[in-house]
């Protein structure tokens, strides 16, 4: 899975869901996903153009600009200052400065950081909140007890889908891998491969455990850090007609 900017999503999921729901009370589901104007000069690529974060259907896009990052948030505040019943939301902290506005039942959020040389990068999202729930399921995966689900992204690729979930779990990396192991295989996943970081006692702990079961490899990836809970990824790829079918 193509990786993204976390921090930009919850901003879109969570900070702005009171304002998009009070803005978009009486939109519809059928209203077209908007088209967000692209920044000047700029290079943008699709991240995911059909994805799901914490249930919530979202569109990512990340874009390299040679002009400065406050030309980009002043373009962006400028377009979405006209035309919408309340003004745009816009953060800044540091050299990075989150720009966003309610669009229908839609939230569009473009975060840009300041490059050398008066450029600029950053991530453009939108997210379809109104009728859509927050969810954290598992999705079939297996979770160790006492487990919290933290996150769940899904994307689909040309030819592939995927998905993963990030957890937080009291236990040890090796409680966990222990989990995984036995869960894993009596599911009828084939172990291909297992990492670990450092063995016991000597520095932080971590592994990483690849399973293949048919068309679909499932990686599960643990770290722990002094004095922290144990963190999970778990990310399943699988092509189109297996995710069909499932």
């Amino acid at each position: 899975m193509k990786h993204f900017d976390r921090f930009l999503m919850r901003l879109a999921l969570w900070v702005m869901l009171g304002l998009v729901l009070s803005a978009s009370a009486s939109a519809q589901n059928s209203t077209p996903w908007p088209q967000v104007p692209l920044p000047p000069r700029a290079n943008v690529q699709w991240i995911a153009d059909d994805m799901k974060v914490d249930g919530i259907p979202m569109r990512v896009m990340r874009f390299d600009s040679q002009t400065s990052r406050e030309e980009v948030a002043a373009y962006y505040t400028a377009h979405w200052s006209g035309g919408y019943p309340t003004k745009p939301s816009v953060t800044t902290s540091g050299n990075t400065t989150v720009v966003g506005q309610a669009h229908g039942p839609y939230y569009m959020t473009v975060k840009v950081r300041e490059e050398p040389h008066q450029h600029s990068s950053g991530w453009i999202a939108v997210s379809q909140m109104l009728g859509n729930k927050v969810e954290l399921a598992a999705g079939g995966l297996p979770i160790p007890p006492g487990a919290k689900i933290m996150s769940v992204v899904e994307s689909r690729d040309p030819g592939k889908w995927c998905r993963q979930l990030v957890i937080s779990y009291e236990g040890s990396v090796d409680n966990a891998i222990n989990f995984y192991e036995a869960a894993l295989n009596g599911a009828g996943w084939e172990q291909i491969q297992k990492t670990w970081s450092a063995p016991p006692g000597v520095g932080p702990r971590a592994a990483l455990g690849v399973y293949q079961r048919d068309q679909s490899q499932l990686a599960i990836s643990v770290t722990q850090a002094k004095g922290q809970r144990t963190s999970i990824m778990a990310t399943l790829v699988t092509n189109d007609t297996v995710a069909q079918a499932q």
